[in-house]
Formats: structure tokens, C-alpha cells, sequence
């Protein structure tokens, strides 16, 4: 049995960096004029949008000559529609000053396709330009973003809640939940097999078990993904090998050794991305990509945030960042008190998603705790709930609306199963 005092860690808690501020601020004047510079009036933030709409319109200009163009404008910001619809006149005024007007694909000699996406200083705008089978030219603005207040996230607290499910010796890798005929089972995925567990008179008891057949060594530290599918009741990802279940009772295994990328969603269609075989993360390939992201840093997890019109990736790196991947930019945010896990929850409270974050400040006792990313900065916006050991795996369930925590407990060195749920507080 691995103990902890031998196991190597990746839900170690992020390195914090200290930001300090020297000395109070006066009263008095210069309160006044840093309210009046930081915080900016409406009226103003729309005129620096316009002017950067024309700055960037004439970047456009300057490369493709006078003629007619098909713009098309994608929104990766925190912008609201209004706000796009501003850049948009903007944009098409000054374009046509400089000889550019815009027309339908079909008429036109080029495209421009403009993305708003932003970091968390600024707004970053981006125009690709291609005009016949010319290489593609890119034009680019930024425009400092204004501070903002507090979220109205805070105002809808978020109450988490965790189910204890089953305790082993031998270590846990994922965890699931199934309706089966005759009843609920429980699946429990380890190094060398799927426990399956029917409920009798309040309790779990095993079943059957699944091997898993392996030729390659596993990792000192592995990590395992147990997915149901549709068509079929489940797959298993373990590093370097992947199995397929039966579709139906008497459920079988079959397994084979395997590279190919792991699924970061339960969608058969979504973001894969490829696992470090002899290593417990993921090495930052992605298949198919992110948007037009394809490659990022190694990370342990990943969480998706539905936009209207685009997904917010975030990453927890291996160097302890956390990066913001909207599809064209990659954002880092260092600082935070993370651990390594993250996985996001669709709850229908707050932003309609929250992302669970372990936070390792005692060695012995991880705490998992709930935010929301409702601009690129984080809020929290639930208490933490705390467990009685180390968390080592953290996945999202199928279904996307719960989560499966596995814990070693502190005292025993035994390994826990639990379900954490969210409900919308008052």
C-alpha cells in the first residue's frame, strides 16, 4: 500500500507572489483624481472603444488598400452586445474613410475577421486579414481594461455539499454512478480494475470486478479517468492504456495499450488532451485544440466555461499558473492559492457554472471550494468544505452536474470515494 509520507504530490498548493503597496494613500486630492482615473465614466470607456475600433481599422486599411472587404467581428470579451455593436460602426466608419468598404464574401477581394478577446489588464484585438492566396496578415490593438467593482456573483452564495460513498486501502483513481437494471451501481476504477457495487440495505456491496490488462508499468503516481458512454456503459483511460466496457450485463473489459488523448469533456466530439504516459499529467497537446489553441503548457486539470458565443478553458499548469484560454489568446494569472485540481460544475446557480478548486494550505487536509469567472478574474463564491486528508483525484461526473472526489485520509492512509454536489444558496 502507498503511504503518504511516499507518494508524490500534484495537488500542491500554487506558489502565492506577494504584491505589496508602499505606504497609505492620502486623502483628500489625490483620492479624488485616482478615483477619477481609475474608475473610468461610461461616456469615456465608449470613446476609447471608438478609438480603438479606428486605430485598428486603420492598421486594417494600411494593409489591404482601398477596395471592398468581408469583415466578420467574433466577441472572446467580457464586452457586452451593445459595447460590439459600438466597435462594429466604429470599425465600418473608419474603414470606409480610408477607402474600405465591406460587402458579402462574394464580392469582395479579401476577408478580415476580427476577434475581441482580452487578458486580464486589457482588451486585445485582433484582425487576420487574407486577401486572395496571400499569407494571412494580422493587425493588432489593445486597450486597457476599466477596473470593475464587485461582482453581483457574491450576491447569489453558492453551498456545496459532499456525499460520502465508499472507503478502500488500495488507491482509488475515479469514481461513478450508474443506473443499471435491477439498480444504482457504483464503479470504482484502481491501477488493475473497475469494482463494480450494487446497493443492499443502505450500503455497497462488491459485485463483480472488471480486470484491467496492461502491458505497459504504470506510473509511481498514476491517474485514471472512468467516462459512461452511450452507446456502451463506460471507458477507462489509465496512462498509456484505454479500455471499453460491454453495453450490457455480464459486463466484460476490454483493454489495449493506447496513446491516444484523453477526453477533457464527456462530449465523444470535445477537446482531448494527450497524457504523459510515465508521468500524472497531461503534456499540453490538444486534439483536436481550443479554438485555435492546439498547444499549451503541461497542466494537471481543466475546466470549461460556456460563453454565449465561445468557451473559457482555464488550465492548471505544471509550474503552478493557472492560464485563461478563450480559443485565441492564452491569459496566465499567477498568484492564486490553487491547488493543482480544478473541474468545472453546471449548477444553474450564479453564472450557470462554477469551476471546484483544491486548495492544499494544510498538508494534511485539502478544502475544495467553488468560483466563478463571470469577467477573467475569479471570484469566489462559496465557503470551503474541508476533508479529512490529501485530494488526489478530482473529476467531473458524465453528466457535468456533480463531481467525484477521491481523498486519502490522514489518519488511516485509506482511500475515500465522495460526491460533491452544488445548490443555490439564499
Amino acid at each position: 500500500m502507498k503511504t503518504a509520507s511516499h507518494n508524490p504530490r500534484y495537488n500542491q498548493p500554487i506558489r502565492q507572489m506577494q504584491a505589496c503597496m508602499s505606504g497609505g494613500l492620502r486623502l483628500g486630492w489625490l483620492t479624488s483624481f485616482l478615483l477619477a482615473t481609475v474608475f473610468l465614466p461610461s461616456s469615456l470607456f465608449a470613446s476609447n472603444l471608438g478609438d480603438a475600433a479606428r486605430q485598428l481599422a486603420h492598421k486594417i486599411a494600411s494593409v489591404t488598400g482601398p477596395g471592398a472587404l468581408a469583415l466578420d467581428i467574433t466577441n472572446r470579451s467580457s464586452l457586452d452586445d451593445k459595447s460590439v455593436r459600438e466597435v462594429r460602426i466604429a470599425l465600418e466608419a473608419q474603414l470606409r474613410i480610408e477607402g474600405v468598404r465591406t460587402a458579402k464574401a462574394d464580392d469582395a477581394m479579401g476577408t478580415v475577421q476580427v476577434t475581441l478577446s482580452e487578458s486580464v489588464r486589457e482588451y486585445v484585438w485582433t484582425a487576420e486579414i487574407a486577401i486572395g492566396s496571400d499569407e494571412k496578415k494580422v493587425a493588432l490593438v489593445s486597450l486597457a481594461r476599466p477596473q470593475s467593482g464587485a461582482t453581483s456573483a457574491s450576491a447569489m452564495p453558492i453551498v456545496l455539499r459532499k456525499t460520502f460513498l465508499l472507503a478502500q486501502e488500495q488507491p482509488i483513481l475515479d469514481a461513478a454512478l450508474v443506473d443499471m437494471s435491477g439498480g444504482s451501481r457504483l464503479l470504482l476504477l484502481d491501477d488493475s480494475k473497475v469494482a463494480v457495487y450494487r446497493q443492499q440495505a443502505g450500503h455497497w456491496e462488491q459485485e463483480a470486478t472488471l480486470a484491467i490488462v496492461h502491458s505497459r508499468t504504470l506510473p509511481r503516481d498514476p491517474r485514471g479517468r472512468l467516462l459512461l458512454r452511450r452507446d456502451h456503459l463506460f471507458d477507462v483511460y489509465l496512462p498509456g492504456t484505454s479500455c471499453r466496457s460491454s453495453a450490457a450485463a455480464p459486463l466484460t473489459l476490454a483493454c489495449n495499450d493506447s496513446d491516444d488523448p484523453w477526453p477533457l469533456t464527456a462530449e465523444d466530439n470535445g477537446v482531448r488532451a494527450f497524457f504523459a504516459p510515465a508521468r500524472n499529467f497531461f503534456t499540453g497537446a490538444l486534439s483536436p485544440g481550443i479554438g485555435k489553441v492546439s498547444v499549451v503548457p503541461s497542466f494537471y486539470s481543466a475546466a470549461a466555461l460556456p460563453r454565449s458565443n465561445y468557451t473559457l478553458w482555464l488550465l492548471t499548469a505544471v509550474d503552478g499558473s493557472v492560464h485563461l484560454i478563450d480559443g485565441f489568446t492564452d491569459q496566465v494569472i499567477r498568484g492564486l492559492r490553487w491547488g493543482s485540481d480544478l473541474v468545472a460544475v453546471h449548477s444553474g446557480c450564479g453564472t450557470g457554472t462554477q469551476v471546484l478548486v483544491s486548495e492544499a494550505g494544510d498538508p494534511e487536509r485539502d478544502t475544495l471550494r467553488a468560483v466563478e469567472v463571470p469577467d477573467r478574474d475569479p471570484v469566489v463564491t462559496s465557503s470551503a468544505i474541508e476533508f479529512d486528508g490529501r485530494i488526489v483525484a478530482l473529476w467531473p461526473e458524465t453528466s457535468g452536474s456533480n463531481a467525484m472526489v477521491i481523498v486519502q485520509r490522514a489518519d488511516t492512509g485509506w482511500y475515500e470515494a465522495n460526491r460533491v454536489s452544488i445548490s443555490c444558496g439564499n
